[in-house]
């Protein structure tokens, strides 16, 4: 997913020339998305599953009481629905759903979320405001915790912004002008107003888009070999080694 595709219209980082916009977690509510992931802990390995089995899938024994470090654990899911946002630049598949049909290098489109979340977003045929079809996003919130002066005013700015000759469906480009093109437009005229620098496309999406994807696409790779065998299984870190995949955060 690292490879992302803008064109119909993708760790903790954030720039000190950005204020504006919110830390990874702060501002987001309990993802919607897909089956819950849980790992817990057996014949010396980490087994991921959609739920706790009766008998361990490796040695057939039953599971029954175990140690406290032994106990399962949910795996954060990284995919939110983006109607229950607010303030927030949301990315999903163009087509599908990330958990179904994203294969990593299909078109992935973005919109901006108002205080309803209700998602603005820049097509062929103009500004949209959609009030479904963004259930599993992933979620990049544009706030940070207390600005309730410039939340009171979002709505209107995001209305304004979307009303302008700019995003008339005939000015449309594929490549060139786009649902990024317009998305990042609003967030730089949010942080103009603010009296902060504005973000460039590469900044932005190296900075707070790529951190996100790039967990996204670690998740959506477990999720399917769970689907497919039913569980997966990898040795713990060793001594010497870092946390294992999947071991922390997925």
């Amino acid at each position: 997913m690292e490879g992302i595709c803008w064109p119909c219209n993708e760790e903790k980082e954030v720039p000190g020339n950005a204020p504006l916009l919110a830390q990874e977690g702060k501002a987001m509510q309990r993802p919607e998305a897909g089956k819950p992931i849980i790992k817990f802990n057996h014949c010396q390995k980490y087994i991921y599953s959609f739920s706790v089995p009766p008998c361990c899938p490796l040695c057939r024994q039953d599971m029954g009481s175990r140690k406290l470090e032994e106990a399962p654990v949910s795996i954060p899911n990284p995919f939110t629905n983006g109607h229950h946002e607010e303030c927030s630049f949301l990315l999903r598949p163009t087509q599908g759903t990330f958990l179904r049909e994203y294969d990593g290098r299909s078109d992935l489109h973005v919109g901006i979320t108002n205080t309803k979340g209700v998602v603005y977003n820049y097509t062929v045929h103009g500004v949209q405001r959609d009030e479904a079809g963004w259930e599993q996003s992933v979620s990049v919130p544009l706030l940070q915790p207390g600005m309730f002066g410039l939340m009171d005013q979002w709505d209107q700015y995001l209305e304004d912004f979307s009303t302008t000759g700019a995003w008339l469906p005939h000015r449309y480009e594929e490549d060139h002008h786009n649902c990024y093109s317009y998305a990042l437009r609003f967030i730089n005229c949010v942080l103009a107003t603010e009296g902060e620098e504005r973000l460039d496309r590469d900044e932005f999406t190296e900075k707070f888009v790529i951190p996100r994807t790039r967990k996204a696409s670690k998740y959506i790779t477990l999720y399917r070999m769970i689907e497919e065998h039913g569980f997966y299984v990898i040795d713990p870190p060793g001594p010497q080694t870092g946390p294992g995949p999947g071991s922390g955060s997925c």
